[in-house]
């Protein structure tokens, strides 16, 4: 039974998914595997170029060089995308590393039944609005794509529009630990829309994507996702979405906290007109304008330095004191993700806890908690102990921890994701130690 339907919203943000009944949480909305993957440098040479499973005894292709494969079964499957870029692989040097960009835009341009089999022409693009990042990068596809292609006729109109549907419409490819491996080309997908809010996510189990509810989704209602990793700030979630998808985002969130940023400032005199009121934001520009005469606000009002800068940074402002602690918590997931690098158990706990606090709070419902929670749950069974006491006690908590997070990955995985079946099963061999503990 389909659950959405594609329904077109406006100009600027195309089409969406829409709920054609009351969807229940942890619903498996898509499943897919109609998808083309790139991987990255260092994830090529340890997953299957095909159906992405992690082997040390890959082969390569006999011919390229370049892609590898884990059987025959796999290169065969492959070899239906493959086929059509293999001979201008062959005139790359085997040790040399394709960006995905450039892989994609030759690929597609080698083969036209493949760009009309993946609905590249309806993908949005953003071409008209494309920032000096995505700018800056172009001539360097453009290269890439011609080298590989051996051919100085490729039109470079048509490698531009082609680079810019790709650049706004790749997803990150994650393995069954949720670490980025490359890029996948969903066209089924590439239809969701982006929320910082979101009530659904992306998973994947090897080439196959499933999009999960997080919450209840009444019928009529769009289905979102998050293009980034979440949870992050407001202003390093603006900046991340403008640069790497080449948008600024309207979602609820957004619009709630660009509120809070206008609410916190205090009534202002435009100095043009001597108007007394709350300024209006100009999204495109950053400004601040005065709603009676238009006029720019942060050049035309001298402030001092606190409230500027609560206004140029929303960060730092009074009324957002949550977003500070959202960088403060991903802060300190990064400081325990270093300390279990250095074996640093006890440390990494300490530092650990505290982020899960916040992660509960603000993130129970992304694979990713659920991951960390686990790594917390490992932490307990790795610390020292003086006693069987103790060490009873680390070991139920360690399970409590489990369960948390089985609790979270159920909100937001398929059941046989191989992180979700990673969990369970430490989880139940946990609760065997700790009975097994019991009866001597």
């Amino acid at each position: 039974m389909v659950l959405y339907r594609k329904e077109f919203i406006d100009d600027a943000t195309g089409a969406g998914l829409f709920a054609t009944s009351n969807i229940k949480a942890s619903s498996n909305i898509i499943k897919t595997n109609f998808m083309i993957t790139s991987l990255d440098l260092n994830s090529s040479k340890l997953y299957c170029n095909y159906c992405l499973s992690q082997s040390s005894s890959l082969k390569r292709c006999s011919k390229c060089k370049h892609m590898r494969y884990c059987s025959e079964k796999c290169q065969r499957e492959g070899w239906k995308i493959h086929r059509s870029e293999c001979v201008g692989l062959c005139k790359v040097p085997s040790a040399s590393h394709i960006p995905s960009l450039i892989r994609l835009c030759a690929l597609f341009l080698s083969s036209p039944e493949l760009f009309d089999s993946y609905s590249i022409s309806f993908l949005m693009k953003h071409e008209d609005i494309a920032n000096d990042k995505i700018q800056e990068y172009y001539p360097f596809v453009l290269k890439g794509v011609m080298e590989l292609l051996k051919s100085s006729s490729v039109d470079p109109v048509q490698v531009y529009a082609l680079y810019n549907k790709l650049v706004v419409n790749l997803f990150t490819l994650e393995d069954g630990q949720l670490s980025a491996i490359g890029s996948a080309l969903i066209p089924e997908i590439s239809k969701i829309n982006h929320s910082c809010d979101p009530n659904c996510v992306l998973s994947f189990k090897g080439r196959t994507a499933y999009i999960t509810s997080i919450r209840d989704i009444p019928k009529g209602t769009e289905l979102t996702i998050s293009y980034i990793p979440l949870p992050k700030s407001f202003l390093k979630r603006k900046e991340q979405l403008h640069t790497q998808f080449n948008f600024t985002c309207h979602c609820s969130l957004c619009s709630k906290q660009r509120r809070e940023k206008v609410d916190y400032m205090l009534m202002r005199e435009c100095p043009d007109c001597k108007n007394h009121s709350h300024p209006q934001i100009d999204l495109d520009n950053s400004d601040l304008i005065c709603p009676s005469c238009g006029s720019s606000l942060l050049k035309s009002i001298k402030m001092n330095d606190l409230v500027l800068k609560n206004i140029a940074n929303f960060d730092s402002a009074i009324s957002t004191r949550a977003q500070q602690d959202v960088e403060i918590i991903n802060h300190l997931v990064q400081d325990t993700e270093k300390l279990i690098i250095e074996k640093k158990w006890e440390p990494a706990l300490r530092t650990g806890l505290k982020a899960t606090v916040g992660l509960m709070d603000w993130a129970q419902l992304y694979p990713s908690t659920g991951l960390f929670l686990a790594k917390i749950a490992k932490l307990y069974l790795e610390q020292e102990y003086s006693s069987k006491s103790v060490y009873i006690d680390n070991v139920n908590r360690a399970i409590q921890m489990f369960d948390i997070s089985l609790r979270c990955l159920s909100l937001s995985l398929p059941r046989n994701h191989d992180l979700f079946v990673e969990v369970e099963q430490l989880y139940r061999f946990t609760q065997e130690t700790l009975s097994n503990q019991g009866q001597d």
